[in-house]
Order: structure tokens, then C-alpha cells, then sequence
């Protein structure tokens, strides 16, 4: 049977995962909660003048506070060195650290991104699947006809699932400490990771076939169509998440950043940072920002992608859940209208801030899409954070369409259906009005005072 062949000498190791969570109007309540319950800010409360970082959110929400803050730092009890202000407690055994940013657009949307530094057993842990030896796998589909995996599929499934897991315990960490959006969508937050290869350079080697499997079985073969470069993260290629089909999508709403040891070490000389040979946890400190921005980028437009998906959802279940309305479904819809009446404006308004306003250097990035290595007729490139400006300003002019028409069709169907409501309790009230009636008759009749009332006829026949 086929093998999963790693080249001899070749190696993978994660530096970093990143993860971004959305807080419109509607979830604003929530982000202070999970703002005062964390006491993230507890360590540095003494040093800072400008309040907690709830107080920090509310006044940035009114048009006065900060564009961007560092809201806190978690590591590990057993770490060593660690941010002065850094909280300790108990993390995932992948995680080394998590730094906390939060990013004010507009008024409306505050933006939460957690950068997870990993640790030795989280560095390692994707290589260690995809390096080891995989036998066949059986497959068990219900009432159709067993599977069987061959060592090669066992293999690209095992390590896209190991992928798929790490991002799960990051979205999972963050979700449970400061949840919203993108908690509550069944794609789960938008995420990149960071990783290193020992020799594979994508920044200047095509897919050669002794690689194809496995970067296959990683799901960082991008798109087959373009590489995306940024000079803002030197040394490094951009790709989104590719899987075989056989695995849970999840990995749609995540994208990698990765390149080899020797070229991210050498283009990526900063100070601050120690000496070499740097850890591949300080390389990924080092491309922080840019890698931040980058996912910001892309999650707005996960956002209009996650919306449509739950107008399309509401439109195919219209009939069924708004057959009748009663009390219950009313209160449901308006909390729904409400809820897409909130957000959605605001988001198109603020969001648009990334690209109108200029921005501080550390929070720009430029990237580029360009025809793939070894193609021998590559495609013509363009400038993907631009194409991202344009995606988003179709999508959401679409909807606030589809917005306005659906909240005008369920408003008149609502109105309709508590109309309806309202003949169906009337008519139930004149019903219980009638029967309370002709009990009142009947009673009367049965109890009525004299000794012609029924009681004392029945009394009367009785005692003869």
C-alpha cells in the first residue's frame, strides 16, 4: 500500500497560532462581562491612569477612548520569563502564552485578537502526526459499505485532523474567556497559524512531487492558483487552507503562514528579540503585527460570508418557523430584527475604517497575490487586501439589501400573523364567555331561591 513520504531531513514546527473574535453592538454586553470576569488588567491596574479595560472599551465605544490597547497577557504557572503585568494560570498543554489586543473601529465594533505562543509540546505536535508511521484505517458508514484507507489517505487525514485540532483548542480557549461572533457561527473564529519548515522554502521553491503529498497533507498547498507575498512578512508565503474533502471544513476559515527556518531567520533580523538562532515562537512575536492586521482583513470578510449564511438559512425556514405567530415567535423575531438592525449598518460603516483611514505602520499590511512558482503560464497577480476592500463593500451593500427586504416582508407577515392572533383570542374569549354563561344559567336554575328551584324538586322526589 502507499506511503505518506516525508523528504529525508524535513520537519515542521508551529510557532504561533492567531485568533480574532468580533464584538458589534449586539455583543457588546458580553465583551464586558468576559472584560471584568478575566481580570486580565489585574497585574497592571496600579500603573495605569486611563482606567480598567472595561472602562477602556466603553470610552473607545463613545468616541473616546483608544484605536488600539494591549489588554493583557496569560501564561503558564511553571514559565519563566513573562511580561510584568502577565497573569498566570493554568493553560492548554499546547499553549506557552496568549497576548490579548483589542482594536476599536468606529464606534460600533471592537476587535479582540489573541496571539497563542506555543509551547514545545504545541511546537512539535502537528510534525509529530505528520511524520509518523500510519497503518490503514477502517471506515464504519452506517448501513453503506465499509471504507478502507490506504497508509497514504490514513496519513493526510490524521495530520489535517491534528491541524484541525489545535485550532479547535484555540477557539475553543478563547471562545470560553471572551466569546462573540464568530463563537456562536459553526465555522468557528478565523484563525492563521505559523509554520516553520527545515528545508521546503515556498518563498522561492515550487511543489516539487516529492512534496506534493505532503504539503497536501497539512493543507498548506494555497489555492493551485496564486502565492500570496507580503513584504510585510518577509521570507514568508500566505496560503489559505486546503483540505481533501474528507475532513471537516473548519479548515475554510483559516489560513497559514509559513516558510523555511533559514530564510525567516535571516530576512527577519529585529531587536529586541535576542540573538540567534532564534526559537520559532520568536519569529512568530516578530511577524505579530503584520499577521494581526492580516486576520483582521479576512475576518470581516468572514463576517459578511457568516451573515449571509444565516439569512440564507432564516429564508429557506421562513415558512416553518413563522407559520404562526404567537406570543413566543414574536419576541423571537424581534429580537432577530433587532439584533440585524444593530450590527449589520454599523459593520458596514466601521469596518470600512481598515481601508479608508490610514492606520499606524504596525497595523499596515500590504499583500500580493502573483502567478505560482513553476507555472508556465502564471496568472496575473493583484493586490489582495484591495480585492478584500472590494469583497467587502459588495457584500455588505448585498446585505443590507437582502437585510431590508427580508425585515419588510417578516414585519408585514408578523403584523398579519398577530392580526390573526389577536381574531383567534377573541374568538376563544367569546367562546369562554358562552360557556361561562350557561353554567351561570344552569346554576341559577339549579340553586335558585322558592321551592321551585330544581334542587328542591330533585330534594322532593328523592324522599318519596
Amino acid at each position: 500500500m502507499d506511503n505518506l513520504l516525508i523528504p529525508e531531513g524535513e520537519s515542521v514546527k508551529q510557532g504561533g497560532i492567531w485568533i480574532v473574535e468580533f464584538f458589534p453592538p449586539s455583543y457588546y454586553p458580553q465583551l464586558l462581562n468576559a472584560l471584568k470576569k478575566n481580570g486580565w488588567d489585574k497585574e497592571r491596574n496600579f500603573l495605569r491612569q486611563d482606567g480598567k479595560n472595561a472602562e477602556l472599551v466603553t470610552s473607545a465605544r463613545r468616541g473616546g477612548g483608544f484605536s488600539w490597547s494591549r489588554i493583557g497577557t496569560v501564561a503558564r504557572p511553571d514559565r519563566g520569563f513573562m511580561p510584568y503585568d502577565a497573569i498566570r494560570e493554568m493553560l492548554p498543554e499546547e499553549f506557552e502564552e496568549v497576548e490579548l489586543t483589542a482594536t476599536q473601529l468606529g464606534q460600533g465594533l471592537t476587535v479582540v485578537t489573541a496571539f497563542v505562543s506555543l509551547s514545545e509540546i504545541g511546537q512539535s505536535s502537528l510534525n509529530d502526526v505528520w511524520t509518523a508511521q500510519h497503518e490503514p484505517t477502517f471506515e464504519w458508514r452506517g448501513f453503506r459499505r465499509a471504507g478502507v484507507q490506504d497508509r497514504r489517505s490514513s496519513a493526510i487525514r490524521a495530520t489535517q485532523a491534528e491541524r484541525i485540532r489545535l485550532h479547535g483548542v484555540a477557539r475553543k480557549w478563547l471562545g470560553r474567556r471572551c466569546g462573540g461572533f464568530f463563537s456562536g457561527t459553526q465555522a468557528g473564529q478565523p484563525i492563521i497559524d505559523f509554520s516553520v519548515f527545515a528545508s521546503y522554502d515556498p518563498a522561492s521553491d515550487p511543489i516539487t512531487p516529492d512534496y506534493r503529498d505532503p504539503i497536501e497533507a497539512l493543507a498548506m498547498g494555497g489555492d493551485h492558483l496564486y502565492d500570496y507575498v507580503s513584504p510585510h512578512i518577509p521570507g514568508a508565503v500566505l496560503v489559505p487552507a486546503s483540505y481533501t474533502g474528507s475532513i471537516e471544513k473548519r479548515l475554510e476559515n483559516c489560513w497559514g503562514v509559513i516558510g523555511a527556518y533559514d530564510r525567516l531567520s535571516n530576512e527577519n533580523e529585529h531587536s529586541g528579540y535576542g540573538e540567534k538562532p532564534y526559537a520559532v515562537t520568536t519569529l512568530a512575536a516578530m511577524l505579530d503585527d503584520a499577521i494581526r492586521s492580516f486576520l483582521v482583513r479576512h475576518a470581516i470578510l468572514q463576517y459578511t460570508r457568516q451573515v449571509a449564511t444565516g439569512y440564507s438559512v432564516a429564508r429557506d425556514m421562513a415558512r416553518v418557523n413563522h407559520r404562526k405567530f404567537g406570543t413566543r415567535q414574536i419576541e423571537a423575531l424581534r429580537r432577530q430584527l433587532l439584533t440585524t438592525s444593530l450590527d449589520l449598518p454599523v459593520m458596514a460603516r466601521d469596518s470600512a475604517e481598515v481601508w479608508n483611514k490610514p492606520w499606524v505602520s504596525s497595523d499596515s499590511i500590504q499583500v500580493d497575490a502573483v502567478g505560482r512558482k513553476g507555472d508556465p503560464r502564471p496568472l496575473e497577480g493583484f493586490d489582495l487586501i484591495a480585492r478584500f476592500g472590494e469583497n467587502r463593500e459588495e457584500q455588505f451593500r448585498q446585505l443590507i439589501e437582502q437585510d431590508s427586504d427580508y425585515r419588510d416582508v417578516l414585519s408585514t407577515v408578523a403584523s398579519l400573523g398577530a392580526s390573526a392572533e389577536d381574531t383567534r383570542l377573541g374568538r376563544r374569549a367569546l367562546l369562554v364567555a358562552g360557556v361561562s354563561l350557561v353554567v351561570s344559567l344552569v346554576t341559577l336554575l339549579v340553586t335558585g331561591p322558592g321551592d321551585d328551584s330544581l334542587w328542591s324538586q330533585l330534594l322532593e322526589y328523592v324522599q318519596r
